[in-house]
């Protein structure tokens, strides 16, 4: 159990460190009240100032696409890296192999590089073969930039999400799983009735942290035009030449945004927690 105030140790999203706090046992929670300030003396801003309530009228639209790309590609990972993560447990190195090869390929890439190469060479290479193979009138222009920074995230956060799983299962006692056997279940079954079950709980922290760690990343579709915050922010800075007002008000949106998950949570930890662990 983690002491009070003190970071909950869990393990970091690719390329970013996120840090929870656990105030269960009493103590105030000073750190939610600045973070609370510093929201509300920007929310004040917006209010009494022309200029940012500009500036946040023309970022927050911007709103809805990076909580479709957290929300959707958060999901889809989720159920690529779990099979690719029970593939990398498996020994038959028919199957290991892959899984293995993908999970280290993705982690050697930045993921800005990912970015570019699925949505400029993959995605107009795939749809140029798919149309010389059936024939099709596909264009590539048709596929939205949002999709293909979409599928980015999904493919690279599914490597890291793999990873995640495949500790959260090695962590059940084997004396389960062999307990599961003497009782007559398959593989199948134990898989699904005693061992994902615990793998699930023993990882929602750093799955938490993946989560978060995605939707901050969610900026970096940006460069490839998708019409999120950050695109949103850098065509009304780059039209106005509001620096100040602009990345302030991105900022404490993504605060916003990263508190208001983290918050939700810690709820849901604490509601699955096993008492006294």
């Amino acid at each position: 159990m983690t002491t009070v105030g003190t970071p909950a140790p869990t393990q970091a999203g690719p390329g970013s460190s996120v840090t929870r706090f656990d105030f269960r046992g009493g103590a105030f929670p000073w750190w939610l009240v600045v973070m609370g300030l510093i929201i509300g003396a920007q929310i004040v801003a917006v209010l009494v100032s022309d200029r940012y309530q500009e500036a946040f009228t023309e970022i927050i639209p911007g709103l809805r696409a990076t909580l479709l790309l957290t929300g959707g590609s958060f999901v889809v990972s989720i159920f690529l890296g779990l099979g690719i993560g029970i593939a990398r447990l498996s020994k038959n190195p028919l199957i290991n192999t892959p899984a293995t090869v993908y999970i280290e390929f993705i982690r050697g890439v930045p993921m800005i590089v990912f970015i570019f190469a699925i949505a400029l060479v993959l995605i107009p290479e795939g749809v140029k073969t798919t149309n010389d193979i059936f024939g099709t009138d596909i264009r590539t222009r048709d596929i939205s930039q949002i999709w293909r920074g979409g599928l980015a995230l999904c493919l690279f956060y599914a490597a890291f999400i793999a990873e995640v799983f495949r500790a959260g299962i090695q962590s059940v006692p084997s004396g389960q799983i062999e307990a599961g056997k003497s009782l007559g279940l398959s593989g199948w079954m134990i898989m699904r009735r005693i061992t994902l079950p615990q793998a699930v709980r023993n990882t929602l922290p750093a799955l938490g942290n993946d989560l978060i760690a995605l939707m901050k990343d969610t900026s970096l579709v940006s460069v490839i035009a998708a019409a999120e915050l950050t695109y949103n922010a850098r065509i009304y800075q780059g039209s106005s030449f509001r620096v100040r007002e602009t990345f302030f008000i991105l900022m404490v949106i993504y605060v916003t945004l990263t508190l208001t998950l983290s918050l939700i949570l810690r709820f849901i930890e604490n509601r699955l927690a096993i008492p006294d662990r």
